[in-house]
């Protein structure tokens, strides 16, 4: 049986909250983890994801492997102490970086070969070696190596890759030896629905403790993700938590949390943070923009975030167009705490009955012109 205890709490149609137990303490969905690839989230302290309260984060246990090695990670006492943070950490196994040409090579039955960035040597990963990889970091949560094929592929390449990450994932349980450590299976299948069933099934047929969607968040119209979200959602364990991977796009997420996800992870509102869009609960705005010159509000009149408590959008508006680095810091810890307070608040909307609503609702603030 799975290590994973799944408690579900609250259900408001599709929409629920659920808990599991990890070596680190219960997370409580739906939830986000802001993407720390190289044991880092971009401009934020793990001090200052404690005081955002973020639940979960993810690294790539690929790239850590490649950039600093899982062994020294190891000897420094794993991945949480190295970070100074004691929340749970979700590893991804680099599946992501087989549909990019600077790190992918082959794909063969035995694995992938990626080349080594740093050393620009070419390195055969197994489901074994990267099952290891993810036991000597000391993550949380390990996925497994997946087939992952870029959208455009056909729907050959894409069958293929639903059997490839079947084998594979039987083959990661099989190297398995951390009983406190979850293991969660990808479903493939690119953007066919009777792909995606079949991987679904697959995948539910194993000792998973949690599934997740792979392959999807990756260039494909919303409209399509999302019908092969709610395709392939009622193929997957009610009681097992369900994770839709790279999707952080908040109308999407809520969207995808009425579907039955549970939990996401993106570089998002990072990112967007660094092309200086901020988040707000009325939709996005353009803080470089002239008309923040004079603004003395903070970015969010009714946000507890560190940048909206003690700085206005005319000093952050400063820092922007004078290129200080500290701005980087305060747009990014905005965004990251707006996801969080976000998810806080479908949870409540969803123990009120009320989660259609909210749905409705965000989305037409959300979809405003950006200011």
């Amino acid at each position: 049986m799975p290590n994973i205890k799944h408690k579900i709490i609250a259900e408001d149609g599709n929409a629920r909250i659920t808990s599991f137990k990890t070596a680190h303490g219960t997370v409580e969905t739906p939830f986000f983890m802001p993407v720390a690839t190289k044991m880092a989230v971009k401009h934020l302290t793990s001090s200052d994801l404690k005081k955002i309260k973020i639940q979960a984060i993810i690294a790539n246990a690929l790239l850590l492997e490649f950039s600093k090695g899982s062994n020294q990670i190891k000897e420094r006492g794993g991945i949480h102490k190295l970070m100074n943070f004691n929340k749970s950490i979700f590893t991804d196994s680099g599946g992501f970086q087989m549909i990019l040409s600077t790190f992918h090579q082959e794909t063969t039955k035995k694995g992938v070969i990626f080349q080594n960035p740093y050393i620009k040597q070419n390195v055969l990963v197994t489901p074994e070696r990267i099952t290891k990889i993810q036991e000597d970091i000391g993550s949380d949560a390990a996925m497994i190596l997946d087939d992952h094929n870029a959208h455009t592929h056909g729907k050959q390449k894409h069958a293929s890759a639903v059997k490839q990450t079947y084998e594979w994932g039987k083959r990661c349980l099989e190297a398995k030896t951390k009983s406190k450590q979850l293991m969660f299976g990808i479903i493939q299948g690119g953007t066919y629905s009777d792909l995606r069933k079949k991987s679904a099934q697959l995948m539910g047929s194993l000792n998973f403790d949690g599934m997740a969607l792979g392959g999807l968040a990756t260039g494909e119209p919303m409209t399509i993700m999302k019908k092969i979200v709610t395709t392939t959602i009622k193929h997957i364990d009610k009681n097992k938590p369900r994770y839709l991977m790279g999707l952080g796009s908040p109308v999407e997420m809520i969207n995808t949390i009425g579907m039955g996800i549970d939990c996401f992870d993106s570089a998002y509102p990072t990112k967007n943070a660094r092309h200086k869009t901020l988040f707000t609960m009325n939709g996005k705005i353009d803080i470089d923009k002239g008309r923040y010159k004079d603004d003395d509000n903070p970015i969010e009149e009714d946000c507890d975030c560190y940048a909206c408590k003690n700085y206005s959008k005319a000093y952050i508006h400063h820092l922007v167009r004078t290129h200080e680095p500290i701005a980087l810091r305060l747009k990014t810890y905005h965004n990251v705490f707006f996801m969080q307070r976000l998810m806080n608040d479908v949870k409540i909307a969803i123990k009120e009955n009320r989660f259609k609503k909210f749905e409705k609702d965000f989305a037409k603030k959300w979809k405003k012109k950006s200011a």
